[in-house]
């Protein structure tokens, strides 16, 4: 009995020495989130320090996804918590551990813009332009001079591995299957002739997520661009009026305003513009038929001039603390009137100047576009529980009447002949979405959500040519086509920390059912499908400043109505375009491994990507009995596609500043055209470098230098372009107004050159959409003041 007491007191002694030493040595931990002061958004990838007394390094730590950080095992002691991000002010503050396993909850940290001294003139620096994060690039709109007085067009043309060629198709490292997104939701804003209509000023930043997870949709096999509208985040009144003036002809005005109390946020955007264009096209065409070869010299000269009217209006209101309704109204109503001049030459074997036609046509299209969106978002008290709801619903129209005169001049004059068409397209798309998120534990977190879209569509175009007095249908162009589109999805996501090792794992589904008919009931097609959409996203923080991650995800691109169209419309008398109704959608997996390295003075953001993509798509051009060039969009078998991608902020001085990106890939293509094989492999590179000096007096200077390189297919090839954009801006009346002066394209250098070969013909030719343009805008900005209690909600659809 002594023994065993002897023992017990012995394994209690021992037990409590060990207990002792681990009170000293201690096990605590620190929690906490980073956020940026201005719009109370997280700050991912923020680097958290944790030094000793002697300032020595004791943990370092960087932020997640959500901005939180986790700092275990620390010692009793005191200590000194760091903060650093790129283009923000360093945080530092004392922190003490005073017992063992203490658990600290930090409060939010809020990081402050950093603020210089240059030459006793106090100049308040702005976030970088371009913020590279390890899943997505973020480009602030506001801090770039060359996007601050266009439109959301122009904003993309300068964005990190976004190019705009020079018809608007936007691109997404040189591919053009990319999902563009506003607030995180599809939306008809996003088509290209909308995107125009949008004023830069609208916008605040935009996202590029090359490999999104499972809580976006799967449409988009190149990724994902999200453009991210702008939001009230301070108390009282605040907004701002710009008013540009340039050439060609270019007059707009802006104003955007927003109150916030405690209870509502109003807010309201609105604009009107007089805007000019100018476009060349030319065209060198030989081809050959009835063993005679005949050559078209083609020149286009186009005018083209916008009318514009937008306002965007809505209010948040708050409920209580957990508990808020957004509702928003957008409307943009548009008239372009336009003129054409069309000069054909045509020469042949067997003649010398064949004939000279003369077209001169006239074209008024009126276009009204509107958007209602609501949004229910419920807080929870754990947190990082969130509940959305979102209902969104567009609705627009548009009409475009064309009208064509036509006489032959060479050898003889001819009657004027008289041509009109007439276009015509109605659209109403909803959308409903939910969304849930709830954390377990500090670094584990759930998401699930389901989304009902239903798009119904029509499209009508008719051609009428006038004969003997009368207008009399040509060439039986004269259809109405119906489209409807429905999708429901759903998608569940995981994601985990475990030390310097985090994943995500998500997975969605999509039913989709597409519909389209003729009025006429002569075609009638029915493409239903459900298809699963893996996500994965794996990281590793190598250390303090430096992760990788690796990304997988499945993607799909679905056909458009303009490329399911059987019907043509008339193009010009030399060329039409046909959809393919039996077009099947494109399925893409794409895997992408990426580093992020993230110094005082730079960052950089290496990657190397591969897709592999079964049934894409390919333009197809051939020449019918008549001489007429028809082109439809056609399924190639597959393409594989590997590439490089560097991009990187340099920031030497602090006024200077450089942003660069580079990409580089190779691709092959495997597929058919009737019996002709379209097999090709190509590479080509793409890179763009923006340069931006910030100089005494509130002046600031940027430069941006775009080339896209050689691209080709077995068909065409187009050559390379290259461009320069310049800016310059004066800040005037204590940092409350800024002039700004910019010139795009400066060298008219902005042209597509196109090569197209067939089996009986050759095509160069020369598109120049819009040639250089120069503007002056002036913009003056009004902020209420911080007072009253923040109630920042985290909307889903206006994020």
């Amino acid at each position: 009995m002594k023994q065993n007491l002897k023992a017990l007191m012995i394994v209690w002694f021992s037990v409590t020495c060990t207990m002792a030493q681990q009170s000293k040595t201690g096990k605590a931990e620190i929690t906490g989130k980073v956020i940026e002061n201005i719009t109370n958004e997280a700050l991912p990838f923020a680097s958290v320090v944790l030094k000793d007394a002697t300032q020595q390094l004791v943990e370092g730590v960087i932020t997640n996804e959500e901005g939180v950080y986790i700092i275990m095992d620390i010692p009793v002691g005191k200590y000194n918590l760091e903060i650093t991000y790129t283009g923000f002010q360093a945080h530092s503050e004392p922190l003490e551990i005073k017992e063992s396993r203490q658990k600290i909850n930090l409060k939010p940290i809020l990081l402050l813009e950093e603020t210089v001294s240059l030459d006793e003139v106090k100049i308040t620096t702005e976030v970088s332009q371009v913020s590279l994060r390890l899943d997505k690039k973020v480009f602030k709109v506001g801090k770039d001079i060359l996007s601050q007085s266009g439109s959301v067009t122009d904003v993309l043309g300068n964005v990190p591995s976004v190019a705009v060629d020079p018809s608007g198709t936007v691109q997404l490292r040189g591919n053009a299957n990319v999902t563009i997104l506003i607030n995180g939701r599809r939306s008809g804003l996003t088509s290209a002739q909308a995107l125009e209509q949008i004023p830069s000023d609208n916008v605040d930043r935009v996202e590029v997520i090359t490999t999104p997870s499972a809580r976006y949709d799967a449409s988009g096999s190149a990724g994902i661009i999200n453009i991210i509208l702008k939001k009230n985040t301070k108390g009282g009144l605040t907004g701002q009026l710009r008013g540009v003036v340039g050439t060609p002809d270019d007059y707009r005005l802006y104003g955007s305003f927003s109150y916030k109390a405690d209870k509502f946020n109003f807010f309201a955007n609105a604009g009107i513009r007089y805007t000019d264009y100018e476009g060349e096209y030319t065209k060198q065409q030989t081809s050959t038929r009835n063993n005679t070869t005949v050559h078209l010299d083609q020149r286009e000269d186009q005018d083209r001039h916008d009318d514009g009217k937008l306002i965007y209006v809505g209010a948040d209101y708050y409920l209580n603390e957990n508990n808020a309704i957004t509702a928003a109204f957008y409307r943009n109503q548009t008239e372009d009137t336009d003129e054409t001049m069309l000069s054909y030459g045509y020469t042949s074997t067997t003649a010398a100047i064949d004939s000279i036609l003369t077209t001169l046509g006239n074209s008024k299209e009126k276009r009204s576009y509107n958007q209602l969106e609501m949004n229910y978002t419920k807080t929870f008290v754990k947190e990082g529980r969130k509940l959305t709801f979102d209902l969104q619903y567009d609705f627009w129209d548009s009409t475009k009447k064309w009208g064509v005169r036509t006489q032959k001049v060479t050898p003889t004059i001819t009657p004027i002949s008289n041509l009109r068409t007439k276009s015509t397209n109605k659209n109403n798309d909803i959308v409903l979405q939910s969304d849930f998120v709830t954390p377990f534990g500090e670094n584990t977190k759930l998401e699930i959500g389901a989304k009902f879209e239903n798009r119904h569509v029509t499209d009508g175009f008719i051609a009428e040519e006038f004969v003997n007095g009368n207008y009399q249908l040509l060439d039986n162009l004269d259809n109405e086509i119906a489209y409807d589109e429905r999708i429901i999805g759903g998608y569940v996501q995981y994601g985990s920390k475990i030390g310097n090792f985090s994943y995500l794992l998500g997975l969605r589904i999509e039913d989709t059912n597409i519909n389209i008919k003729d009025e006429e009931g002569s075609f009638n097609n029915t493409n239903t499908f459900t298809n699963l959409f893996p996500t994965l996203n794996l990281g590793y923080a190598i250390g303090e400043k430096t992760n990788l991650q690796v990304s997988y995800s499945k993607r799909i691109n679905r056909p458009s109505l303009w490329q399911l169209n059987p019907f043509s419309e008339l193009e010009d008398f030399n060329t039409r375009f046909f959809g393919n109704p039996t077009l099947k959608s494109a399925f893409t997996d794409a895997v992408e491994v990426s580093l992020l390295q993230k110094g005082t003075k730079f960052t950089i953001n290496p990657s190397i990507y591969y897709s592999y993509t079964t049934d894409d798509t390919q333009w197809y051009t051939t020449q019918n009995d008549d001489g007429i060039f028809v082109s439809t969009i056609i399924n190639l078998d597959l393409e594989k596609r590997y590439g490089f991608e560097l991009s990187a902020s340099y920031n030497p001085l602090k006024w200077l500043s450089f942003n660069g990106d580079f990409n580089a890939y190779r691709f092959s293509q495997e597929g058919t055209a009737g019996t002709q094989k379209l097999d090709f492999s190509d590479e080509t590179w793409q890179t763009s470098l923006s340069t931006r000096i910030r100089l005494k007096h509130g002046i600031s200077i940027q430069s941006r230098f775009n080339y896209q390189g050689e691209r080709g297919n077995a068909q065409s090839k187009r050559k390379s372009i290259s461009y320069l954009n310049l800016g310059a801006s004066k800040k005037l009346f204590k940092n409350k107004a800024n002039l700004i002066f910019n010139v795009s394209n400066v060298f008219d250098s902005r042209k597509t050159r196109q090569e197209i070969t067939g089996t009986d013909f050759f095509v160069n030719q020369v598109r120049s959409r819009n040639g250089a343009r120069w503007s002056l805008s002036f913009v003056y900005k009004f902020n209420g003041k911080s007072g009253h209690k923040d109630r920042q909600v985290q909307r889903s659809n206006r994020n």
